[in-house]
């Protein structure tokens, strides 16, 4: 799983969270017979709802997102293995340059 993936997974877990949380507060108010209370939590109950199919239907698309991008890059890469190996080896050269650049000792002379 890919770190974007992982972020929305932990966004749709906090997103679920959130409406849990309203749903139990909404259980826990008592509206003792109040008709302007009883139609305040079933419009919230409503939204409430609304909202869980929504995250539902938006998980769906993102999965699908994730699955159409995952499959593109693999067809790229066997379209293209030298071009991604070069890329790849072009990264790890960069990334070993930066750590070797931070980790080197500063010149003679040079302040620290």
């Amino acid at each position: 799983m890919n770190q974007s993936s992982e972020n929305a997974a932990a966004l749709g877990e906090e997103l679920r969270n959130i409406i849990d949380h309203a749903a139990a507060l909404l259980g826990a108010i008592s509206d003792e017979g109040d008709p302007k209370l009883s139609s305040l939590r079933e419009r919230v109950s409503a939204g409430i709802d609304t909202a869980r199919v929504h995250l539902d239907e938006m998980q769906v698309d993102a999965e699908r997102a994730s699955e159409k991008a995952a499959a593109a890059l693999a067809r790229w890469i066997e379209e293209n293995p030298w071009t991604a190996v070069a890329i790849g080896a072009g990264a790890g050269i960069a990334i070993g340059l930066l750590l070797a650049a931070r980790r080197s000792p500063p010149p003679d002379g040079a302040p620290q």
